[in-house]
């Protein structure tokens, strides 16, 4: 549970974060690559200008990766979602965001004294991100691009994976989460076995298929950059502060709750046997009968109605904001629930508001 909790605490990427935190205010898009013209160097004298341009142009980078991303995570026919086509869109954008010279432009405007609090806290943030994703060193660029070709390479991999478990003697395919499933409700410890096994073997296809390399890759990144490894390298750009420092708050958390998860474990040993506690029972055995019997009050079939009257009731109001539900398991969906925004929601810079677009998959 920890070290899930752990990996949690530096999913958020600083994509995310600009995208959320920094104020977009228009929509015009203009070449870098170009030479500025006269008027070009006038606008950017406006700290507003400067803002509008960065953010404008980083929109529809950040919208055609994560079109690119819904599309192969969620398995959809249209040959425009590839593995290729997604790690050309997040180059992209990660070259946008690793701009020296959009850093150097912002620090420039934050040495201003004529900024309004609100383009001064836009440009810490960009500041920020730009600072986050820039690396002096060649060596740590060109393991950058390894680790993406890798990341693309095993997730295609790993989309094509035939899972199941075999059941009353033949291999029936199942996905993660249908396995999952089975070993909360299903009353046959075999079958409750044989779903984890299946559940198993992911980590070995996974790490016969390039995961090992993935991780070799990452942390010589981080090394090249000064840190110890990848995930203090991701923690470090994150919060602030690095791993050490993670975990000896995790630690405490841990040292403290395990007293209680030690009560717990006997006292269901002791109710259930211990077999209650292997882990393709442990689920079962504390969920049982309970789930089986809520299960009629909490159909399906009314699942998004009822969320919408949950939200409505809570005085939650979408502002003009859509969703792109999907909620169904099929082969070759990625089976981690997520919620992205590929368009985010932010106010122009005539003052009218741009509704945002989520796309949320609860299969975790």
């Amino acid at each position: 549970f920890f070290s899930c909790l752990r990996m949690r605490l530096v999913t958020l990427t600083f994509v995310e974060r600009c995208c959320t935190l920094a104020a977009v205010v228009s929509r015009q898009r203009i070449s870098m690559s170009t030479p500025p013209s006269p008027s070009y160097e006038a606008r950017l004298r406006n700290p507003a200008s400067f803002i509008e341009e960065v953010n404008t142009q980083y929109e529809g980078l950040h919208r055609a990766f994560e079109e690119q991303f819904w599309g192969t995570k969620m398995a959809l026919k249209d040959g425009s979602y590839t593995v290729d086509a997604l790690t050309k869109a997040k180059g992209e954008m990660e070259a946008f965001l690793a701009s020296k010279e959009k850093l150097a432009q912002t620090r420039g405007y934050l040495a201003r004294s004529d900024l309004s609090e609100a383009e001064r806290a836009t440009l810490a943030i960009f500041e920020r991100t730009f600072g986050c994703y820039i690396m002096e060193s060649e060596a740590a660029l060109a393991l950058r691009e390894k680790c993406t070709a890798i990341e693309g390479t095993l997730e295609d991999a790993r989309n094509k994976m035939r899972l199941g478990a075999v059941l009353d003697g033949a291999f029936v395919e199942l996905s993660s989460v249908g396995l999952r499933s089975k070993m909360r409700v299903d009353g046959s410890e075999a079958t409750r076995k044989a779903c984890w096994e299946g559940l198993r073997s992911i980590g070995e296809f996974v790490t016969a298929n390039g995961f090992v390399e993935l991780v070799r890759a990452r942390n010589a990144m981080a090394r090249e950059l000064g840190y110890e490894d990848f995930y203090d390298y991701k923690v470090t750009q994150a919060e602030g502060f690095g791993k050490g420092a993670l975990f000896g708050m995790l630690d405490t958390l841990e040292q403290g709750t395990r007293p209680l998860m030690e009560e717990a474990r006997a006292n269901l040993a002791a109710a259930k046997g211990e077999a209650a506690l292997l882990a393709y029972n442990s689920a079962y055995m504390m969920a049982g009968s309970v789930t089986q019997k809520l299960d009629p009050y909490f159909p399906f079939e009314h699942a998004v109605e009822q969320w919408g009257r949950s939200f409505a009731a809570l005085g939650i109001s979408y502002e003009g904001a859509s969703m792109r539900l999907d909620l169904l398991d099929r082969k070759g969906k990625y089976s981690n629930g997520f919620c992205h925004w590929p368009q985010p929601a932010w106010v122009k810079a005539d003052g009218s508001f741009q509704p945002t677009v989520t796309h949320p998959t609860p299969l975790a």
